[in-house]
């Protein structure tokens, strides 16, 4: 395509207003040329900047850049939750053909029966936002606590769309308020790598395992213990859902409680055996694993087999025997 085909297309790179208006043009065509109109126009920008020494286009074309980023992101985002959406729906059409009330929340779990049915937790924790400085902090502090992982992906996630903001607002005030905001966030991730805080994230063992565990145990099991496990079972073993569900003992979600526990259980239990010479897990390892947590995550796996839950597992029973039964045959 040659320059004149350019101009006629309107859309453009050179800067920001430029890279807005072509947003905006591309508005009236169908969301696949869209998309790949603005990947060609990116990679284009790229190819002027590794020739364009002028300071003062260099900076216009990285603006437009990141107009374009923005949208991406925000494309890529969107796709993902209708995505997650239509798979939602369609499980929920084969488990009992019944109109999804509530098509827009994440991860609903399916229960065998339509009346034993009920909505789980939110995966995301709410009242996060980048308005100004004072809402990134109360952010912060919100996520304290949670897992390591979580809280990047949280921050990293805000920040995105703060960038996407400041592209589309003229308010001096609310610019400056979302950049002081993106200041605490960027500061936020850079302590986070500086304190390798990743290696901190307690990754969660399946339910099935930590059912066994709690088996394993016996009476040595806390109150504390049993009220995590059946929280967890409340949520299906998902364990995301748990940043959402409070401890009824000081109203910290249970994500948070985990995470405390753990870090006197490992600094207690640094240099304790995990295993015995039978290859079961130690007293010590125990306490861990009843928080869903092992240092050898992968070797628990292999070793300690999962428990199915006893209740859906007795009702798959009845219902078994009720379809095999005298009366039902003789009725078909």
């Amino acid at each position: 395509m040659g320059k004149d085909d350019k101009e006629e297309t309107g859309f453009g790179f050179k800067d920001k207003a430029k890279a807005e208006e072509t947003l905006r043009l591309l508005e009236e065509h169908d969301m696949n040329y869209r998309r790949l109109t603005v990947r060609g126009l990116l990679g284009r920008a790229k190819r002027v900047l590794s020739m364009t020494k002028a300071e003062d286009k260099i900076k216009n074309i990285k603006e437009a850049m990141v107009v374009f980023e923005a949208w991406l992101a925000d494309l890529d985002k969107n796709k993902d939750k209708k995505t997650d959406k239509k798979e939602k729906v369609k499980e929920k059409q084969k488990e009992d053909k019944k109109e999804d009330d509530n098509a827009s929340s994440s991860d609903v779990e399916m229960e065998e029966k339509p009346k034993d049915k009920k909505e789980l937790p939110a995966e995301t924790v709410p009242g996060l936002g980048f308005k100004d400085k004072e809402t990134a902090e109360n952010t912060v502090k919100e996520l304290e606590g949670r897992d390591p992982d979580y809280q990047k992906l949280a921050v990293k996630g805000l920040l995105g769309r703060a960038k996407r903001v400041l592209t589309c607002t003229r308010d001096e005030t609310k610019l400056s308020n979302i950049k002081e905001a993106m200041s605490l966030f960027e500061k936020f991730l850079d302590d986070f790598d500086t304190l390798h805080m990743s290696k901190q994230n307690n990754p969660y063992l399946p339910l099935g395992i930590v059912r066994t565990c709690l088996e394993l145990a016996g009476g040595t099991v806390t109150d504390q213990q049993r009220s995590f496990i059946a929280a967890y079972s409340s949520v299906g073993g998902q364990y995301k859902r748990l940043r959402t569900v409070a401890e009824k003992e000081d109203g910290k979600t249970w994500d948070i409680v985990r995470n405390q526990a753990l870090k006197e259980l490992k600094e207690k239990h640094a240099d304790v055996k995990l295993f015995n010479d039978k290859e079961e897990p130690t007293n010590e390892h125990l306490e861990m694993l009843l928080w869903a947590y092992s240092p050898e995550a992968a070797r628990v796996k292999k070793l300690i087999p999962e428990t199915e839950d006893k209740s859906k597992s007795d009702d798959r029973k009845r219902r078994h025997s009720e379809d095999d039964s005298p009366s039902k045959k003789k009725k078909e």
